[in-house]
């Protein structure tokens, strides 16, 4: 028979030792988490979409403490382009996808970038500023070619 102290250190050890359960506000918790990230990839992917950030928070109805009511946070934040309307429409529609229970989810539409205009330079796709440089050296590296094709057929004349 074990000596009483060491009975009560390994009854110690095997309580520290048990794993943990999550209650139904952590569970409830890791559900709005896992669903604000997969929003939040879906609003991040919309056409004129930067970046997206969501927050949810579901009702929670707790026996013994105070009932939380349904939120939900969202920003976007789009470039200077994007229809910020139908971005909104859409964000709206997703959150209420996700979670019905949300009623008037808190949506705001940033912008934070500016899209660049583009120019075609041939084959290339160039920013607007840069065409004129790209035209000027894509004609020196010509130019350079027809010389460097003049010059050999110069020297292997008969």
């Amino acid at each position: 028979m074990l000596p009483f102290g060491v009975r009560i250190l390994a009854l110690l050890v095997v309580i520290a030792c048990a794993p943990t359960v999550d209650g139904p506000l952590e569970q409830q918790r890791a559900r709005d988490t896992a669903d604000a990230t997969a929003l939040t990839t879906q609003l991040a992917a919309l056409p004129g979409a930067v970046r997206a950030q969501v927050t949810l928070h579901r009702p929670i109805t707790d026996p013994l403490g105070a009932s939380q009511p349904a939120a939900a946070a969202v920003l976007v934040v789009v470039d200077d382009h994007a229809d910020r309307a139908a971005i909104e429409r859409t964000t709206r529609a997703l959150v209420h996808g996700t979670a019905p229970e949300i009623t008037e989810p808190q949506v705001a539409i940033e912008v934070g970038a500016t899209r660049p205009q583009l120019a075609k330079v041939g084959p290339f796709t160039v920013e607007a500023g840069s065409r004129s440089t790209l035209v000027a050296l894509l004609t020196v590296a010509l130019g350079l070619v027809a010389a460097l094709a003049g010059w050999i057929a110069w020297r292997e004349r008969p």
